[in-house]
């Protein structure tokens, strides 16, 4: 399964319950913005996804701080 998002925290916590991160797209917005879009692969990503959305999502606080560090800094590398 596959999972597109912009939501930094959604995709640290999918990181954080086993999904892997294939690809970080870049887009331009009017006025010169960028938009990061997340791409996540593995066979539970659209549950937990769900999970998280529904506010249902519980995970290790410090795998999620270290993935949500790790997605911020390729971010920056991309800017």
């Amino acid at each position: 399964m596959q999972l597109e998002t912009r939501d930094l925290w959604q995709s640290a916590y999918v990181l954080s319950e086993g999904g892997t991160l294939e690809e970080v797209r870049v887009r331009k917005k009017e006025g010169g913005q960028k938009e990061f879009v997340f791409v996540l692969n593995g066979a539970k990503v659209e549950m937990l996804a769900k999970e998280f959305d529904s506010g249902q999502a519980f995970c290790n606080i410090t795998k999620l701080k270290a993935n949500l560090n790790h997605l911020k800094d390729v971010i920056f590398r991309r800017q």
